[in-house]
This record gives C-alpha cells, sequence and structure tokens, in this order.
C-alpha cells in the first residue's frame, strides 16, 4: 500500500473526528432525568441551555470533515484487498464506499436538521403559541427534511455495516472475526436496547453510540491497514 504511514495517521485523525461527533451528538441529545418524548419532540429541550445546542454545531461542523479523513483512507485498504473476480467482494466493496461517503456528509445534514429543530422548539417555547402550535410548527419542519434525512441516515448506517460485516466475515478487512460487531448498526441496535432501560443516564450515552461506532469501524480499519504491505521501491533499473 503506497504512502502506508499517512493512511494510518489519517485514519488516527478520523477516529478524533468520530470522538467530536460523539460530543457534538452527546450535547445535542443527552436530555438527561425526565424527559419525555412526544414523536420527535423532547420535553427538555427547553430546559437545555443554548450554549450545547451552538457548540454541538460547532463540533459536528469540525468532526465529519475530519472523520472523512480516515474514512476515505479506510475505504482504500478494503478496496486493496478485494479478490479482483468476485462479484459479492466488488459489491460490497462499492457499497462501503457508497455508504461511508454518505456517513460522513449524511451526518452533517441529519444532525444540522436535528439540531434546528431543537433550536427552534427551544426559541419558540419562550414565545406567547399553545404548546400544540409549536409542536405541529416543529413537526411540520421536520416532515419536508425527513424523507432525505432517513434516507441518509439508513444507508450509511445499514450499509456500511452489512458491507463491513461480509468483508470482515470474508477476510478481505484483516482483523479477529469478533471485530464483526464493530459496526454503528450493531451499536444503533445496543442502544436502543439501552433506551428501552429508561435509566436515564443509559439513554444519554445511547445518544453518542452510533459514531461510536464508527470509531470502532475505524480503528479495525487501522488493524488492517498496518497488516497490509507497504508498497515495495523500484529500482533505478526497473524503471528503464
Amino acid at each position: 500500500m503506497k504512502n502506508k504511514a499517512k493512511a494510518m495517521r489519517n485514519m488516527l485523525y478520523g477516529m478524533f473526528g468520530a470522538v467530536l461527533c460523539m460530543i457534538s451528538m452527546w450535547l445535542s441529545s443527552a436530555y438527561g432525568k425526565d424527559n419525555i418524548k412526544n414523536g420527535f419532540i423532547q420535553s427538555n429541550w427547553p430546559k437545555m441551555p443554548m450554549y450545547r445546542f451552538e457548540a454541538a454545531i460547532i463540533l459536528i461542523g469540525i468532526g465529519v470533515p475530519i472523520f472523512y479523513l480516515g474514512a476515505k483512507e479506510m475505504i482504500k485498504g478494503v478496496a486493496l484487498t478485494r479478490r479482483k473476480r468476485s462479484i459479492g467482494d466488488h459489491r460490497m466493496v462499492k457499497l462501503f464506499d457508497l455508504s461511508m461517503h454518505m456517513g460522513a456528509f449524511g451526518f452533517l445534514f441529519v444532525d444540522g436538521c436535528y439540531l434546528a429543530m431543537a433550536i427552534v422548539y427551544k426559541l419558540l417555547y419562550s414565545t406567547n403559541l399553545m404548546g400544540a402550535d409549536i409542536i405541529s410548527t416543529v413537526e411540520g419542519m421536520f416532515y419536508y427534511f425527513a424523507v432525505v434525512a432517513i434516507a441518509y441516515f439508513v444507508i450509511a448506517v445499514g450499509g456500511s455495516s452489512i458491507a463491513y460485516m461480509y468483508l470482515v466475515s470474508q477476510s478481505r478487512i484483516r482483523v479477529n472475526k469478533l471485530c464483526i460487531v464493530f459496526n454503528p448498526l450493531v451499536m444503533f441496535g445496543i442502544g436502543e436496547l439501552m433506551k428501552l432501560t429508561k435509566i436515564y443516564y443509559l439513554v444519554d450515552f445511547a445518544a453518542a453510540i452510533v459514531p461510536f461506532g464508527y470509531l470502532l469501524m475505524l480503528a479495525a480499519g487501522m488493524s488492517h491497514v498496518a497488516k497490509l504491505p507497504a508498497a515495495r521501491r523500484r529500482r533505478p533499473e526497473e524503471r528503464r
């Protein structure tokens, strides 16, 4: 692999970007104790200080481009180990490529829509509008973006995870088979189970669990890239 040291460094940066995304999503989606969910509306939004939403916007804006540095290198590392004559490998590498790109760019869109809902709800809550009017306004705003936001989320999380699990099972990603669970889809499922407990600190941690899945995936990818042979330098006589 060419520039192997650079690739591993960029993947380390990507893991740091995933940490920033985790903090951003925790700031915007950790609602605290006694929160009540009403559809897409969270009762504790008005109680959350505005600086949390502002910091979440800044962190997601910084974290996603840094995460993308690592995502690109992992895509390259996976592509190098596919079997050229295997249609399954080719399709899964393509799916992984597409979904990782959608994950990077989609996070900005999906999280931006969610933050906009929270901020608008918080601002309207301090006005003289009736509660039902506020809820209908915020939910109506979300439905303008719902189809695209949900599609981005499903393809990004589902596509990257399914492709990753296939590639690990087929040893195209050279890590221990137990690492097959290190993906955002499995982490999303664990997060949903945490929410069912109704224990608020577990529910709050679940807010950041999808980017945590990407962090684990990049860690597995970094281990994979470390095992790839470095590109052999050609001798002067071989270049002639």
